[in-house]
C-alpha cells in the first residue's frame, strides 16, 4: 500500500523510526502503518557522524533501498532540501523513488550551512516552490507522495505564507518540524486543506484524536527505537568486556543521546564548524 491512501483517510497514525532492514520488518510486523527513514539516523548509520549534512544523496538512496525493500511497510524518506537546487531535487526524487520510497519530504532550509550563517536558514518562498514543482515533475509513479516541509521555528505570518504557497504547487501534504501547539494547527487549517505531518521530538501535547480533527494524518515523535538500539549495543559490549552479568546497571550513567553525541563526535564537529564556518 502506498502512503497516499493513508493521507486520504480521516485518521492520524504514529510513525515508526526505521533505519535498517530488520527495524523495517519489525515495525511492519508490529502493525505500524508507516515508517520514516530520517536523514540524521542515516548519517549515523552510514558515516557515524551527527546530522551536519555530510551525508550524500547516493548514501541516503542506498540505505533507503535496503529499508524500503525489506518489508511491505510504506516508508517516508527524508530528502532534506533535495541536495542542492531544483535540478538536484529532480535527481533526488528519481533516486528515492527507485529505492522504493512511498513518500519523500523536501524542506526549505539552506543546507549545508553557508559560511557565517545561522544553522537554521530558510530559502526564499519562490525557491521553495520551484523545488517542489521540480520534484513533482520528476515523479514517475503517481502514487508516490511529495510532502513539503518547513519549520515551526519562524514567525506565524511566515509559516502561513509558506504553507499557502507550497500547497498551491500541487504537493500531497505539508510537514511541520518542531514544537507545534493546538493553536498553531488551528491557524494552519486556514492556510491549507492538505493533510499534515508533524515531526516533534517533545512529548505530545495533543491526543491522536485531537490531531486528527486538525488535519494531522502522520505524527512522528522521534528516533527512540534507534536510540534504544544504540544504548543496548553499548551496554552489551560493556558487559562482554567487563564480564558483568546481563541486566546489571553497568553503563547506566550515560543515556542514549549522550552516547550518540560522544561516539558521533558531536563536540569535535561543533568545534570544526566554528573554526571554518564561524560561530553560530
Amino acid at each position: 500500500m502506498r502512503l497516499r491512501e493513508l493521507l486520504e483517510t480521516q485518521q492520524c497514525v504514529r510513525c515508526a523510526s526505521v533505519f535498517d532492514p530488520l527495524s523495517s520488518r519489525m515495525a511492519d510486523d508490529i502493525g505500524f502503518s508507516v515508517g520514516i527513514l530520517g536523514g540524521s539516523v542515516t548519517s549515523l548509520m552510514a558515516l557515524g557522524v551527527p546530522d551536519i549534512y555530510l551525508l550524500t544523496l547516493s548514501e541516503l538512496a542506498e540505505q533507503a533501498r535496503r529499508v524500503c525493500q525489506a518489508s511491505d511497510l510504506p516508508v517516508i524518506v527524508d530528502g532534506d532540501n533535495g541536495y542542492g537546487n531544483s535540478l538536484n531535487v529532480m535527481r533526488t526524487v528519481s533516486e528515492l523513488e527507485h529505492a522504493g520510497a512511498s513518500v519523500i519530504t523536501l524542506e526549505d532550509t539552506i543546507i549545508p550551512r553557508p559560511y557565517k550563517q545561522p544553522e537554521l536558514n530558510l530559502s526564499s518562498i519562490e525557491e521553495g516552490c520551484s523545488k517542489l514543482n521540480a520534484a513533482l515533475r520528476a515523479r514517475r509513479d503517481p502514487s508516490l507522495a511529495i510532502i513539503a516541509r518547513t519549520h515551526a521555528q519562524q514567525p506565524l505570518e511566515s509559516i502561513l505564507e509558506r504553507i499557502g504557497a507550497y500547497s498551491h504547487t500541487g504537493v500531497d501534504g505539508i510537514c511541520i518540524f518542531g514544537k507545534t501547539s493546538k493553536a498553531l494547527l488551528e491557524q494552519l487549517r486556514s492556510a491549507t486543506d492538505l493533510p499534515l505531518m508533524l515531526i516533534d521530538y517533545n512529548p505530545p501535547e495533543m491526543s491522536l484524536e485531537e490531531m486528527t480533527q486538525l488535519g494531522v494524518r502522520i505524527h512522528f515523535n522521534g528516533h527512540k527505537a534507534y536510540e534504544d538500539a544504540v544504548k543496548a549495543a553499548y551496554t552489551s559490549l560493556l558487559e562482554l568486556h567487563t564480564g558483568a552479568e546481563s541486566g546489571s546497571d553497568i553503563g547506566s550513567e550515560q543515556n542514549a543521546k549522550q552516547l550518540i553525541s560522544r561516539f558521533a563526535g558531536q563536540k569535535e564537529f561543533k568545534a570544526l564548524s566554528e573554526d571554518y564556518l564561524g560561530p553560530v
